[in-house]
């Protein structure tokens, strides 16, 4: 391959992943490889597209206190998988990096925005097949821990399209507010908007609607409201009509009306058994303050703090808290660093978009705002299918400001 055939491969690589990634794990994970497959060919030389990166101290902070925290608290005991994916990330972020430093264009923003449409378009079909043919409904648990592909589409009255329908809700979130962000740039620059953008907001914002997933409309009302602070004059038809949307599901989806029911009865209802994990990885951190139990030891340490089984599971290795989960299994240290990682994102993000207004910067930085809200009832950051999107996003912005001031 030649070097200009190199840089091809890598844009077709890019746009691969981002149509697959909202879709498949297994499909992202393939792209990265040919990502990386076409880096290796261009014979990298140096780091220029991360050397002086922001994300590089807080990023290995955060993995140094994981391994720590899993040799002395466990051993390493349990603890591979978590530090596996604490690695994959600092991966991506290098790969990413490297490749959107090679002038990839906005090829990759529109074949991203196509992946993201066709899942709300497979949600918003799940949802209108379970209303209309109710005998076909399948409740996700039933499906959701097949590992297969295809397994994954079935009628229920979640939109989900082909993953759980709370990661689906918080990617919707990411989506809605990369089309909001684009809308913006456009329209700051005096261009005519794009009929597709439209389409696909309505398709985005009706499946966030239809997934059922509280926190990931709390987290888009949260990004709108960052997108209002910074741009309100040019997004303010938009921030007002998914406010109108957004709003009321809150109040009156029958989810809302179970949960706080729930809340003062007898019966297990989704406010209640997050109650109960946070009171336990509340206790689990108090036990051990300084490193935690260990990352991935919430499950093994659960029977000792709650009865089980619990909420129809045997056991629970999710504290649906970011940061509950953090103190539990890294204990302060870990969590510093956790909040240390997050926090030099949202300062990198904002230091970029008061330098330049870019489209990307307002995108991560409206993105990142909603995604530390939603960690306060999910712990989303822990699964791939938004970490990986979140900091290839954060990779793109950074390397985009970069190329940016090297151009005269």
């Amino acid at each position: 391959m030649s070097k200009i055939e190199s840089k091809n491969w890598i844009i077709i690589a890019l746009c691969f992943w981002a149509f697959l990634q909202p879709l498949s794990i297994a499909g992202a994970n393939i792209a990265i490889a040919l990502i990386l497959l076409g880096l290796l060919s261009l014979r990298v030389k140096g780091l220029s597209s991360f050397k002086d990166s922001a994300l590089q101290k807080p990023l290995w902070i955060y993995i140094i206190v994981g391994i720590i925290s899993s040799a002395v608290m466990a051993g390493f005991k349990d603890g591979r998988g978590p530090l596996t994916r604490d690695f994959q990330l600092a991966a991506d972020f290098y790969i990413f990096s490297l490749a959107f430093g090679t002038e990839s264009g906005f090829e990759t923003f529109y074949f991203w925005m196509i992946g993201f449409s066709s899942a709300a378009f497979l949600g918003f079909m799940e949802f209108c097949l379970w209303k209309f043919f109710p005998t076909a409904a399948a409740h996700f648990n039933e499906k959701i821990l097949s590992s297969h592909f295809w397994s994954a589409f079935y009628a229920t009255n979640r939109a989900h399209g082909t993953i759980h329908p709370v990661t689906f809700g918080e990617l919707m979130v990411m989506a809605g507010l990369g089309i909001l962000s684009w809308k913006v740039t456009v329209r700051r620059q005096g261009e005519k908007e794009k009929p597709w953008t439209i389409l696909s907001g309505i398709f985005i914002l009706a499946s966030l609607a239809l997934s059922g997933t509280r926190g990931a409309w709390l987290g888009f009302v949260v990004g709108l409201f960052v997108l209002a602070v910074l741009e309100f004059r040019l997004v303010i038809f938009e921030f007002f009509t998914a406010i109108l949307v957004i709003v009321p599901q809150f109040f009156f989806s029958p989810r809302f009306a179970q949960s706080t029911g729930g809340a003062f009865s007898d019966k297990e209802s989704s406010f209640k058994i997050h109650l109960a994990l946070w009171k336990s990885a509340w206790k689990m951190f108090l036990d051990h303050p300084i490193l935690g139990v260990g990352p991935g030891r919430f499950s093994a340490f659960f029977g000792q703090y709650h009865s089980l089984p619990f909420g129809g599971q045997p056991t629970w290795g999710n504290a649906h808290d970011l940061y509950l989960q953090s103190l539990a299994e890294r204990g302060i240290i870990g969590f510093c660093a956790l909040v240390f990682l997050l926090g030099s994102m949202v300062f990198q993000a904002f230091k970029i978009y008061r330098k330049d207004h870019s489209f990307l910067s307002l995108w991560f930085l409206s993105w990142i705002t909603s995604l530390i809200f939603m960690s306060f009832t999910e712990s989303a950051f822990q699964v791939a299918m938004i970490w990986m999107p979140t900091i290839a996003l954060y990779a793109w912005m950074e390397s985009r400001s970069r190329l940016n001031e090297g151009r005269p």
